[in-house]
């Protein structure tokens, strides 16, 4: 009976432990999206846009409709919830190679309605982008 209780307690001792030893997540991809989202909460639609992942130059034509969409975007949102109002970082799923990441923002809007969404992200020349 003795030795089933020391059996046991190793067993749940070794099980905290296991615990305490977790990755810790990093928020730097995340904490981006937010910055960028950020962004379009403030009307600044070409920053929003040059945090795009494009490895190849776009044509400036091109930009100009992203950063159109990106305004149309928030004059929606402002008909549909009277504007977006604060920007919060939920989550963020790195993987294995450091290179991607999908960031979960909490989207505030001004009728106290919230949505997550989902922003996928990689990491070129050491900055996060979303793709």
């Amino acid at each position: 009976m003795r030795r089933l209780l020391i059996i046991t307690t190793c067993c749940v001792l070794l099980s905290i432990f296991s615990c305490m030893n977790e990755k810790k997540v990093d928020f730097a991809a995340a904490n981006m999206a937010k910055t960028y989202y950020e962004h379009l909460l403030n009307g600044r639609y070409e920053k929003f846009v040059e945090g795009m992942d494009f490895p190849e130059q776009i044509p400036e034509g091109y930009r100009e409709q992203l950063v159109l969409n990106a305004k149309m975007f928030v004059e929606e949102q402002q008909n549909e919830h009277r504007g977006l109002t604060d920007v919060r970082v939920v989550n963020c799923v790195n993987d294995s190679t450091d290179k991607g990441a999908h960031a979960y923002l909490l989207l505030v809007f001004n009728d106290s309605v919230m949505e997550e969404v989902v922003v996928p992200m990689i990491k070129r020349n050491g900055t996060w982008y979303m793709k």
